[in-house]
Parts: C-alpha cells; structure tokens; sequence
C-alpha cells in the first residue's frame, strides 16, 4: 500500500509541473487598437480613455478623443461564445464628465438624437475571466470596454523563449501599422439632467433583431448563452436589454 501512496504521490506531482510549465508557456497576443470616443452632442461634456499600455495610459480630455494603443489580451470575455474570435478581452476604459446641466447616461456604439435613445443602445461591461474574476469589469468611474477587433495579432509574447511582454508590446508597436480608420468608434451620451431614458425592451424589435444577426448572441449577466429571452435581463451584442 505504500508504494502505491507515494506512485500516487509522484504522479501528483508530475501533474501539478506540467500544469505550471503549460501556464508558463502560455501566450499573450498584442494588437495596436485604433478607438475613437466622441461627446454625442457638443458643449455637453469632455470625455477620455485609459489602457495598460504604458506609452498612452490616459489621452487628453476633449470632446473627440483617438487613442492609438499596443494592448495584451487580459483573459477572455464572457459575453461572447468559445471559438469566437473576438472572445479575447482587450481592455480600454471609456470615461466622460459631462458640463453643468447634464449628465452622462453612458456610453454607445450608435448616434442618436436625445429623444431616440433608450437603455438598450448602452454599453455594459464585459463580464471576464480576467485574474480568476467574472463580476463585470467597471473601470472607477467609467466604463470598461472590450476593444478587441478582427485584425492579425501584431506580436505575441513566447515566456519560453525569453520573448517578454514588453519585447512583444514594443515589436507590435514598432509595426505603426494601426488602421486608418478606428476599429471602434463610441459615443458618450450626454444628456440634460433629468433626461430618463425608456428601456428600449420591444420584445418584437429585439427577436426580429436577432433573427436578423446571423452572428448574434444571447447571454444572461452571469454569461450564459441562451437561445431565447423570457422576463429579464440579458447581454445582446455587448448591450444590456431588457425583456
């Protein structure tokens, strides 16, 4: 009986190195991410963005802001199904301060006049693995969101091979090959105090919306997929809706 506890033992062992040598071999891709966030409307707020990269970790504050940044994925967002190829989170944190007389309502992937918004066109945080955490992601006083785009990785760190993170995230930088045009462009709302926003749940509008969306996908906040909404809350497209 011994010898078969301390086999046992060894196999552990030998287990738990293999498990440490393939999280030391684990790879993280660097992309250069083109953003662009600008106020909805002029006169109502300034608005700016942070990311980890340490040669642009915070723009200037105006009411249109591109920021041009070399970011690692940091884990994988939720939101999206295994084998998309946009699941990996590469975080850029939105943020805006609105003027006197208005308040911001959030952020958007769309631009609309102040009586055609409503809760659903709003960005919500991604919910992540990142660190071993899957609460949604909040920047302090803003908003994290996944910048992640369909571009080639433009470095990727080899730990095994001594090819750090900051070897791959200079390499990737050195390409100045962002794109043009940004990869996303997002709009703070702003709007005038007191504004209150519908919730924007036709179930109609949003069913005919994802039938339409051959790439759509449905999850509830704590990341499950699902493939069809009863009451609720759920995450469409990176939005929080409510049916």
């Amino acid at each position: 009986m011994q010898k078969v506890y301390f086999s046992s033992v060894r196999r552990m062992v030998a287990a738990m190195a293999l498990c440490v040598v393939a999280m030391s071999a684990q790879a993280t891709p660097y992309k250069n991410i083109h953003v662009q966030l600008v106020a909805n409307e002029t006169g109502r707020g300034v608005v700016y963005m942070k990311t980890e990269d340490p040669s642009n970790q915070q723009t200037r504050k105006a009411e249109s802001i591109t920021l041009k940044a070399t970011i690692g994925e940091n884990g994988n967002d939720l939101t999206r199904e295994e084998g998309d190829p946009l699941r990996g989170f590469y975080q850029v944190g939105l943020f805006g301060e609105p003027e006197d007389g208005y308040v911001l309502a959030g952020f958007s992937l769309v631009k609309k006049a102040d009586n055609e918004y409503t809760k659903a066109d709003l960005l919500v945080a991604p919910t992540t693995d990142s660190n071993g955490w899957t609460d949604p992601y909040v920047a302090d006083g803003g908003l994290v969101f996944n910048a992640n785009c369909p571009r080639d990785v433009d470095a990727q760190t080899d730990e095994n091979a001594g090819y750090t993170s900051d070897m791959a995230r200079e390499d990737a930088r050195a390409k100045d090959n962002w794109n043009v045009e940004p990869d996303h462009v997002v709009y703070a709302v702003f709007l005038p105090e007191g504004t209150v926003l519908p919730d924007g749940d036709n179930p109609d509008k949003i069913n005919n919306v994802v039938r339409q969306t051959s790439k759509a996908q449905v999850f509830t906040l704590s990341g499950q997929k699902v493939s069809a909404m009863r009451k609720g809350i759920y995450i469409f497209n990176g939005k929080k809706i409510i049916r």
